[in-house]
Order: structure tokens, then C-alpha cells, then sequence
């Protein structure tokens, strides 16, 4: 289960680094816009979002158990009472014993043979108490490594939590940023159009000239209404993660801020909250090995009882008590004990393969992750470069053009080259807000 919970969040993480080119204008019908901060998106998802109720859930679970395995080191103490009337022979020689009422008269043949019946309240008090139980101890201690593998994964549940929604909400701030490039790119592609139709009706351009222009119009239009729809995917989807209704779309209050300087961090990936959890679960399949050793061992208990007995529920006619030890010892199972032994060796066996392959492959993560975040850096750098040269290439062409340096060909393809680099310019952003969101989510520790 903490295998999963790691190797989930970390596929939705890869999954959402996929950037579509999201979104939307305006909202639905009906719909309600919410600003939300990348903050507090988080800590709504941390308040209200399901799986990770679930992951508190049963790591309380777990530690119910915990406590229950611990009942039985503490001593057991039942109270019995009861009434009985009987003419059995032996139950009534007995109850005039226990009652303290047995008299000369009552070694009589016949009235040991015939007796009249007779009533018996009774009120008991019972001590067992386990004083040596090898299986009761290691029980324990296994419950107590489920309870804090339970806690820790639901610590990495947590964390996922938090990856998954700056994920979406870097999803949603890169569909809003891509929908305002699509439209400073649609108003371009208009007043490039008008241009042309001017120049064309004075004779400086052809039909081709214009029809190109208006085709380069249409598939802004086509990429504007594309992105327009996918905002409103991207924001239903962070709306759906923080628990809102259908009605409410969470509109990013925060812009995709440029890079910073990554803080560098010691890691050990043994204190990672999933290896943590994996390392508890191995713990206490040990301890569950044990305990299946442990059935072989002979078990003691201390036992008390302390009883009343009374003709009529108001007196006391009589009190015994008893104190005793009890040897326990299963000699022969049914070669269950054996087949429990192989069972809990190959879950320890599991365990153990399961923590050395998530530590190998937490190394292997926070490589790749650091790689990430180098790579996105350069890309940033780059696209921007390349988007502020695609932008000034533009401007000068547009003069160019109306000077009549440039041709209507050589315009429309810079501006469609400004518009790419734009868009890619704001992936690589996102992405690099993706990279250092996962290499943050890699290197956690849990002291």
C-alpha cells in the first residue's frame, strides 16, 4: 500500500508535467469564479480532499489496533452474576457448601439421593493475566510498526497531496497565461488583415496576400476557442481536487513567477515519509515472523476468582476464593503453526525487497528530478531569449513591411514565429514550476 501511495504520487506528478495548452475566458454558464491563491489552493486540498481523509483514516485505524494489542499484557477482571434453582443432587450437595448452610442432616441417603430444590445467587470476580506470552509481546510490537507505517504514509499522502495541487494550479496559471498570448496573438492577426485588405484594394498586394492573412486570422480564432475550452478543463480540474462544487471554478489569483535560486538540501532517502512507511511495514512483518515462531513457546497465566453465594439475592451466605496458575502449551496445530511461519517468512521477505528497491529507487528519483529542474532552468533561458527575439524580429518586420522592405509572406511568418515562441516561452515556465515542485516532493525528509 505505501509502495503505491509513492509511485502514485509521483505518476501524477510526471502525468501533469505534460503541459496542455489549456484554457478559458470566460466560464460557463452559471458558473461561479473564485480566486484562490497557490496557498490557499493547498491548504483547502489539505482540509478537504478525499484520499488523503482516507490515508488519516486509516492510519487512525492502525492505531486503534495498536492500543488493542497492547489489552492483552494488562490483567482481565470479569464480574459474573447469576441465579440458579435446581434439585440436581450434586449441584445442591455443592451450594450448601459454597453457601456455608451443609448441616448433619444433610448426609442422609435420601436427602443426598431426593433433595428438595434449592436457589443460588451468585456474584463472581475473575482474574486471568497473561504473566508469559512470547506471541503477546511480539503481537504488540508488530501492531506498533503497522500504526507508524499507517502515520507516516499518510504524511506522504500528505505531501502528495500538495504536489498534485501545485501541479493543477500551475496547469491552470499556464492555460490562463496561453489563453492572453492567444489573444494579443488574435488582435495581431486582425490588424494584420486590415492591413492587408488596404493594401490590397490600393493594388500593393495580391488575392493570395490576402487570403493567406485570412487564413493565418481564422487559425487564431481556432487556436483561441482550442485554448478557451482547455482553461475551463484545467480549472474544473483543480476545482474537482479541491473538493468544490460543479458551479465553482478556482481562477489563479498568483502568475507563474520567473525562476529562483533552488535551496540545496542535504537527503537521506531513509528519511523520506514513504521509505519511512516502507521501513515500519518491514519492521513489523518481521515482528509478525517472530510471532509465528514465538506459538511454538509454552505460555503461562496467573488465575484468581473470588465468588459469593446466597440463598435470596440480599445475602451472603457463603465466600470462596481461587488462585492458581495455568500452564498453556498447543503441542500439535494441525501443522497450522508451520504454514503461518512460511506465510509471515515470505511477507518479511516482500517487505524487506519492497524498502531496498524504493531506497534504490529514491536515489535514482532525486537524480532525475535534480536533472529536471537543470534542464527546465536552460529551457526557461532559452524560450525567453527566443521569445524576445521573435518579438522584436516581429516589430521590425511589421516596419519593414509598411516601409515596403518586406513582403506579406515574410510578416505573416514572423508573426506566427512570435506567437510559438511565446507559447513556448510559458511551457517552459510552467514546467520549470513543475520540475522544482517534484524535486521538492523527491527530497522531502521527516524528522
Amino acid at each position: 500500500m505505501y509502495r503505491l501511495i509513492r509511485i502514485a504520487g509521483l505518476a501524477l506528478m510526471v502525468g501533469l508535467t505534460q503541459l496542455s495548452q489549456a484554457t478559458a475566458q470566460t466560464a460557463p454558464q452559471g458558473a461561479v469564479l473564485r480566486q484562490l491563491s497557490l496557498q490557499q489552493a493547498i491548504d483547502r486540498a489539505l482540509a478537504d480532499n478525499p484520499n488523503l481523509a482516507i490515508a488519516e483514516a486509516e492510519r487512525d485505524i492502525a492505531g486503534s489496533y495498536s492500543k488493542a494489542a497492547s489489552g492483552p499484557l494488562w490483567p482481565r477482571l470479569d464480574l459474573q452474576t447469576g441465579y440458579v434453582r435446581s434439585n440436581d443432587p450434586v449441584f445442591v450437595f455443592g451450594t450448601k457448601l459454597r453457601q456455608g448452610r451443609f448441616a448433619p442432616e444433610d448426609f442422609d441417603l435420601q436427602e443426598l439421593n431426593n433433595p428438595a430444590a434449592i436457589d443460588d445467587w451468585s456474584t463472581a470476580f475473575g482474574l486471568r493475566w497473561s504473566l508469559l506470552d512470547p506471541q503477546i509481546w511480539t503481537g504488540r510490537s508488530s501492531a506498533r510498526n503497522q500504526a507508524e507505517a499507517a502515520n507516516w504514509a499518510a504524511v506522504r499522502t500528505r505531501e502528495a497531496t500538495v504536489l498534485v495541487t501545485r501541479s493543477l494550479y500551475y496547469r491552470a496559471q499556464t492555460a490562463t497565461a496561453q489563453l492572453e498570448a492567444a489573444d494579443a496573438s488574435l488582435e495581431a492577426a486582425e490588424a494584420t488583415l486590415d492591413s492587408f485588405r488596404k493594401r490590397h484594394e490600393r493594388g500593393l498586394l495580391t488575392d493570395a496576400d490576402l487570403l493567406q492573412a485570412e487564413a493565418e486570422l481564422a487559425a487564431a480564432r481556432a487556436r483561441q476557442s482550442a485554448l478557451a475550452s482547455s482553461r475551463i478543463d484545467a480549472l474544473q480540474d483543480l476545482g474537482l481536487h479541491l473538493g468544490l462544487g460543479s458551479d465553482t471554478l478556482p481562477v489563479p489569483k498568483d502568475v507563474l513567477a520567473p525562476p529562483e535560486s533552488i535551496r540545496q538540501s542535504e537527503f537521506n532517502p531513509e528519511e523520506r515519509a514513504d521509505l519511512r512507511a516502507l521501513s515500519a511495514a518491514a519492521d513489523a512483518a518481521s515482528d509478525a515472523k517472530s510471532q509465528a515462531t514465538m506459538a511454538y513457546i509454552p505460555a503461562i497465566d496467573l488465575l484468581a476468582r473470588y465468588a459469593t453465594h446466597g440463598s435470596d439475592p440480599w445475602s451472603f451466605d457463603g465466600d470462596n476464593w481461587t488462585v492458581g496458575l495455568q500452564l498453556r502449551w498447543n503441542v500439535f496445530s494441525g501443522f497450522g503453526r508451520s504454514a503461518e511461519g512460511q506465510r509471515a517468512s515470505l511477507e518479511k521477505r516482500i517487505a524487506t525487497i519492497e524498502y531496498e528497491q524504493a531506497l534504490r529507487d529514491a536515489k535514482s528519483e532525486l537524480d532525475q528530478a535534480e536533472r529536471a529542474v537543470r534542464s527546465a532552468q536552460l529551457q526557461v533561458e532559452a524560450s525567453g531569449a527566443a521569445s524576445a527575439a521573435a518579438e522584436a524580429g516581429q516589430q521590425l518586420m511589421r516596419l519593414r513591411f509598411d516601409e515596403g522592405l518586406a513582403t506579406a509572406t515574410d510578416l505573416l511568418q514572423a508573426e506566427a514565429r512570435a506567437t510559438s515562441m511565446r507559447q513556448a516561452a510559458i511551457n517552459a515556465l510552467a514546467n520549470y514550476h513543475m520540475a522544482v515542485a517534484r524535486l521538492e516532493f523527491v527530497r522531502s525528509q521527516s524528522n
